[in-house]
């Protein structure tokens, strides 16, 4: 009776090992998730800020403020600006809910 309840033991402790470390690959894959999205949104601000200071003559010597009242400016009363932002959304919006589709589709398949 001892030897069978030892066994239960080890395998408890073997479960519980089993647990632990799924728990942390759980953790590093979040944990590479996050760094992913990261890197993702400063390679998006960075390419965003280049093509700002491509069109706005001497951009580099703008401080944050008066960029951003720029940018008011430029979008806040255009009513053409906003509709093509709008229209442009939307498409994006289309294009995801497209690619969703297919990868639900090829998950089921």
């Amino acid at each position: 009776m001892p030897r069978s309840t030892k066994t239960h033991e080890e395998k408890m402790e073997n479960i519980k090992t089993e647990i632990r470390q799924s728990e942390k690959q759980i953790n590093k894959l979040l944990q590479r998730n996050i760094n992913t999205e990261r890197n993702m949104r400063t390679r998006r601000l960075i390419g965003r800020g280049a093509l700002l200071e491509s069109m706005i003559k001497e951009a580099a010597t703008l401080t944050n403020e008066q960029i951003k009242k720029l940018l008011i400016a430029a979008f806040k009363d255009n009513a053409p600006v906003r509709e093509m932002a709008d229209a442009f959304r939307a498409e994006n919006a289309a294009r995801a809910a497209e690619q969703n589709g297919e990868n639900h589709t090829a998950e089921r398949q």
